[in-house]
């Protein structure tokens, strides 16, 4: 993960004011004529960087507010701790935590965040969009979630999260939808392969469901939180079966069930445009559960969800 342009500017402008400082240890002290006013100088420009660089910003989602103060309680804690072995055990109780917080969220609605680093490239059939989704609440803190949204190239042209994201510039403001990457073990999934800078500068992996340009407000309509909610119960019996906890036709019994609920609200979806949300949820929830699972499945060109 790359610093920002101002973090390496205030990186530079600290080595500069450490020059200075050891420049004048080096004065003649009894000249103070030419000590006071370079004294005064080098506290005058302290003074301007402290207050103009300071950043505070506030949420105006409460749901990405409450996530990011658990981001920062964990970043203050993890500088109280006094060897590697307990920075170890606590940032793999972190990574389990957050893992655990989307199991009970399930998913991120309306956040605001600025996107960048979009680009594609083709893989066979389909075609991987890829793009950075980023926050900055204070110095020294920024939240990535780094994307890859995989479709068919046959469906670019009615894919509304594509048809979203060509459009847009780097460095655009969007508010969007989705839900964190987990491992198989049950951990978030962080894309830094250190975990140096997973309190100050967290990445993860993330799967997208929706994107926009304007807030759309931050809950869902009852009949697309049922859909949700649905969709999620579906791919359990998935991750069951990959897990090796339940048998593909326990599996695939489970599926079946919750199939009619979710075409009934689906039909209600479709009547009032919103049942492309429930598309992109299927398209990114099965990779969700394990790469392995998906590419098995993909290449059966079986439906993981309900399909319709």
């Amino acid at each position: 993960m790359a610093f920002t342009t101002f973090d390496l500017q205030v990186r530079a402008w600290h080595t500069v004011r450490a020059f200075i400082v050891m420049t004048i240890v080096q004065f003649k002290f009894y000249d103070m004529k030419k000590l006071c006013p370079l004294l005064l100088i080098v506290f005058a420009l302290c003074g301007c960087v402290g207050t103009s660089t300071k950043v505070n910003e506030k949420f105006s989602n409460v749901q990405q507010e409450n996530f990011d103060n658990m981001l920062a309680r964990n970043k203050d804690k993890s500088y109280r701790l006094g060897n590697k072995i307990l920075e170890k055990e606590f940032n793999d109780s972190v990574k389990l935590a957050m893992g655990e917080y989307m199991d009970s969220v399930k998913l991120f609605v309306n956040w605001k965040a600025q996107i960048q680093n979009i680009n594609s490239r083709e893989t066979g059939k389909s075609i991987a969009l890829s793009f950075e989704l980023e926050y900055a609440p204070e110095q020294y803190r920024k939240v990535t979630f780094d994307v890859d949204y995989i479709l068919p190239q046959d469906s670019i042209n009615t894919d509304k999260i594509y048809q979203t994201i060509r459009s847009l510039s780097n460095y655009s403001t969007v508010y969007f939808d989705g839900f964190i990457r987990k491992k198989a073990n049950g951990e978030a999934h962080y894309s830094s392969y250190s975990d140096d800078l997973m309190h100050s500068y967290p990445d993860f992996k993330f799967f997208v469901v929706d994107i926009n340009t304007t807030s759309k407000g931050d809950t869902l309509s009852n009949n697309l939180q049922n859909a949700v909610d649905l969709s999620f119960q579906a791919i359990e019996p998935l991750e069951l079966n990959f897990k090796k906890k339940i048998s593909k036709k326990e599996s695939s019994k489970r599926v079946e069930k919750i199939a009619p609920r979710l075409s009934e609200i689906k039909i209600l979806l479709i009547i009032s445009n919103k049942d492309s949300y429930v598309k992109s949820i299927k398209v990114v929830l099965p990779q969700s559960v394990n790469n392995d699972l998906y590419s098995g499945i993909a290449r059966s060109k079986k439906c993981l969800l309900p399909c319709g």
